[in-house]
């Protein structure tokens, strides 16, 4: 019986933008997570009358990079997007 050797799989990682803020992910999750905001609107909360209310704006502006593991620094020498699967 063949066994496969464990190997470590390297994770291909993506750098999403929305809006001004940036985010690491995996790339998978990150397609998921464009996915599901190109449907979505920002929104401002006013809070006249001491009652919030909230206002529809436009659409996001959505950016994906898919980026190399080596490009991702993290502080202290801790690992990047570490594997969460058991």
């Amino acid at each position: 019986m063949a066994t496969r050797a464990k190997t470590t799989r390297q994770r291909d990682v993506a750098c999403i933008r929305i809006g001004f803020n940036s985010y690491l992910l995996d790339a998978d999750k990150a397609m998921q997570v464009l996915k599901l905001m190109r449907e979505s609107v920002e929104c401002e909360r006013d809070y006249a009358n001491r009652k919030v209310r909230y206002v529809a704006g436009q659409s996001p502006d959505l950016e994906l990079s898919m980026i190399q593991p080596s490009e991702v620094a993290m502080p202290q020498n801790s690992l990047a997007l570490e594997d969460q699967r058991w």
